[in-house]
């Protein structure tokens, strides 16, 4: 009745201009007038007061609704007062806002790369840009591909002069790669895998896997490689990678040679 605001349900004074509200009662009872207050009637109880008032040619809007009144024109009354312009700032809908971490480069603002979807066993290598050297990590990959939790052979093409070397190349490597990849020492299980798949492992493979040439085997018959089979490894690498260096002999392209007959005594 004094400031001409919504009074709010349960309250026991305007929360606009501090009148309380048994003042109000009194007022519309005739015992006691507030100063400068309007003599307009206190509205009903559980209904609300609405007033409108625009500015340059004088536009005026009064209404009392019920609560439920309220809820079905609240939408109505929101947009007509949004296309007036007034309280837009208040009736304009909330929008939902997502706030992402950000750093600031150089001045500008990045966003924190996204989340890989899932991460193998092995991590993957970043790709070599245009102009920069490739590393060995991502070299043995050339040779290997990463399987769950070992490397996989994809090219047997060694540059190996006999069987023989071509097994000392493939061990080698292979532990060399396991070790780029931080899985040293290797369990000598992954190894026999490897060299089956290649189709060297035989009893003239056993027997040399026996000897620990150029690796060391732990308690746990995992090996791993000493410093003059690492440089080997790399060697190995260098000419795999080389296509000027022929591949005399590789599983897929040996020859099986026949035996001379002996010659009688």
């Amino acid at each position: 009745m004094k400031c001409r605001e919504v009074l709010e349900p349960g309250a026991i004074a305007c929360v606009e201009c501090g009148t309380r509200l048994d003042q109000l009662v009194e007022a519309a009872n005739g015992t006691t007038i507030e100063a400068n207050a309007p003599s307009s009637p206190t509205p009903p109880p559980n209904r609300n007061s609405l007033s409108y008032r625009e500015d340059r040619n004088s536009r005026q809007f009064e209404a009392s609704l019920t609560d439920s009144a309220m809820h079905g024109l609240g939408d109505v009354f929101g947009e007509l007062f949004a296309q007036r312009g007034v309280g837009r700032a208040i009736m304009q809908p909330s929008m939902r806002t997502i706030v992402r971490e950000e750093t600031i480069v150089d001045g500008a603002r990045q966003l924190p790369p996204a989340s890989p979807a899932g991460k193998e066993s092995m991590e993957q290598p970043a790709e070599t840009k245009p102009g920069q050297t490739a590393t060995n990590k991502q070299r043995v990959l050339d040779i290997f591909s990463i399987k769950g939790e070992t490397l996989e052979l994809i090219d047997n093409r060694l540059k190996a002069k006999t069987g023989a070397d071509y097994l000392r190349r493939l061990t080698y490597l292979y532990l060399y790669a396991q070790e780029q990849h931080g899985r040293a020492p290797t369990p000598k299980a992954d190894l026999i895998a490897v060299l089956k798949e290649a189709k060297i492992y035989d009893t003239n493979a056993r027997t040399w896997l026996t000897k620990k040439i150029g690796f060391s085997v732990d308690s746990e018959d995992r090996l791993k490689l000493i410093a003059g089979a690492r440089e080997q490894a790399v060697k190995t690498l260098d000419e795999a990678l080389d296509t000027n260096v022929p591949d005399d002999w590789n599983p897929d392209t040996k020859t099986v040679r026949t035996r001379t007959p002996r010659k009688k005594a």
